[in-house]
């Protein structure tokens, strides 16, 4: 194997899928940077390539594969190492598959990454084959000690807890990720600290489950409400959103909490998954319908304001035609404000992924999942429009050149996910700065990303217009 040179080692991460795989590769590049390494904008400068991995899904499991190969074969001559989900969970079909690559290395220590870099340079091992390290989580997660950043300008994702210890039938995560394991509020808090000294706004809280969140780590310590508290306990302006809650155990005290302290943003992610009790069950799934909508009722009954964003699964092994038409049905009625439908994707030993018979043809799913995004279409659309004539804080993220116009998200919208602002008649001696590119360390966001005011006027499919007013801060 190839070793980099002595004098210059140096390292690119090619980071793939979810908030928490990139808040990994954030603590990788972190770590690598501590113990001498240089992290690197582009694979060509890079004398050690990482490949950060996902292995939820089929589709991002092929692109993690594509993505390896073709890194491999544009850099025959630098050692390549998988990291990540697929590393995780196929670790031993990779090493075989792959003889090419430098090592494979787990995702439940990214904080471990120097010790795995140094076997590779420093163990002899016969080529083709791969060094394979998968140390085990252990109890705790650690902190994530970052200091570049992979998401955009002024915005980052804040890991509490990792794992997941609910059973959902079509779900690899468990086995992927462990059971869960919760940071300390005190670290949490710490963290918190120091990137809003970095100038960081807005902080996107991500867990598997938050609602399951525990200070401590025999499950009865203080939960997720006792955090959220805390952190908002803390002075100045910021954007807290809590991301990915289970809709069978959330706390109705959250949305309470967001009507006294606009800085908890009125939006959630709660995963309903399905709208038939019949494929809830298949799921492992105690939900039924009449219930989430007494949910999202009572949500928001108690804050108008507030955006719900939730995720389905169409063509589940069992789903018939009139279980599909009740997913359909639900969906109408729930006028959620975002939505991400997703084509069933059987996962090897999961219980769904290994049910034999119900399949639902590919050409089928495909339908399915056109079918729904057409229906919730206009219904996003409506659930802007509530929000024409008013005006609405925006955090701004970027600058158009040359023109007056600047985009930014508003409370209503979550990184990478969901619509943009576009904010018309913007200053021009204090624009919003570059978002920071997917695979570009950034060592702070730019001082120009800000709080503005902004009178909502239109509807543009996903987004919204809007002309600025003026400077929050």
């Amino acid at each position: 194997m190839n070793t980099p040179p002595v004098n210059d080692p140096s390292v690119y991460i090619e980071n793939l899928g979810c908030a928490k795989n990139q808040v990994d590769a954030e603590i990788m590049g972190a770590r690598l940077e501590a113990a001498g390494w240089r992290w690197v904008s582009a694979p060509e400068q890079a004398s050690l390539i990482l490949v950060n991995t996902c292995g939820f899904i089929e589709p991002a499991q092929q692109e993690s594969i594509d993505t390896a190969l073709a890194v491999l074969a544009a850099h025959p001559d630098v050692p390549v190492a998988l990291t990540g989900c697929l590393a995780q969970r196929f670790s031993g079909d990779l090493a075989e598959g792959m003889p090419e690559l430098a090592g494979v290395f787990g995702n439940r220590r990214p904080e471990r990454i120097v010790e795995f870099v140094e076997r590779l340079l420093r163990e002899e091992r016969d080529p083709g084959s791969p060094l394979v390290w998968l140390p085990d989580g252990g109890p705790h997660l650690a902190d994530p000690q970052r200091s570049r950043l992979l998401s955009h300008a002024g915005s980052v994702f804040l890991k509490v807890a990792e794992g997941c210890n609910h059973n959902c039938s079509f779900c690899a995560i468990p086995s992927i990720r462990g059971v869960q394991r919760t940071r300390e509020s005190s670290s949490i808090l710490e963290e918190f600290r120091v990137l809003r000294g970095r100038g960081l706004r807005e902080f996107n809280l991500v867990a598997q489950d938050l609602a399951a969140w525990y200070d401590g780590q025999d499950g009865t310590g203080p939960g997720i409400m006792a955090l959220l508290e805390t952190l908002l306990a803390e002075p100045g302006d910021f954007w807290l959103r809590p991301l990915y809650l289970y809709p069978d155990t959330f706390p109705l005290q959250i949305v309470e909490l967001s009507r006294r302290d606009p800085r908890l943003l009125p939006y959630f992610d709660l995963s309903f998954q399905h709208g038939s009790v019949d494929i809830l069950r298949r799921m492992g799934r105690p939900g039924e319908a009449s219930r989430y909508l007494d949910l999202i009722s009572s949500i928001r009954e108690i804050n108008p304001d507030v955006a719900l964003r939730s995720s389905f699964i169409v063509g589940f092994p069992g789903e018939r035609e009139n279980h599909f038409q009740q997913l359909l049905d639900f969906v109408q009625a729930a006028e959620l404000e975002w939505v991400g439908v997703f084509e069933f994707s059987p996962q090897a030993g999961t219980p769904a992924g290994d049910r034999k018979g119900g399949s639902v043809p590919a050409a089928e799913k495909r339908r399915r999942r056109e079918r729904l995004e057409a229906l919730q279409q206009p219904i996003t659309t409506r659930r802007l429009e509530r929000f024409l004539g008013r005006t609405i804080p925006v955090l701004l993220e970027e600058s158009i050149q040359g023109t007056d116009i600047a985009l930014g998200r508003s409370r209503m919208q979550a990184p990478e996910v969901d619509g943009l602002v576009v904010v018309h008649g913007v200053r021009t001696d204090a624009r919003a700065g570059d978002r920071t590119g997917a695979h570009l360390p950034s060592a702070a966001p730019p001082s120009a990303v800000r709080f503005v005011d902004a009178r909502v006027t239109g509807v543009t499919g996903v987004d919204l217009q809007a002309d600025y007013l003026g400077d929050r801060d």
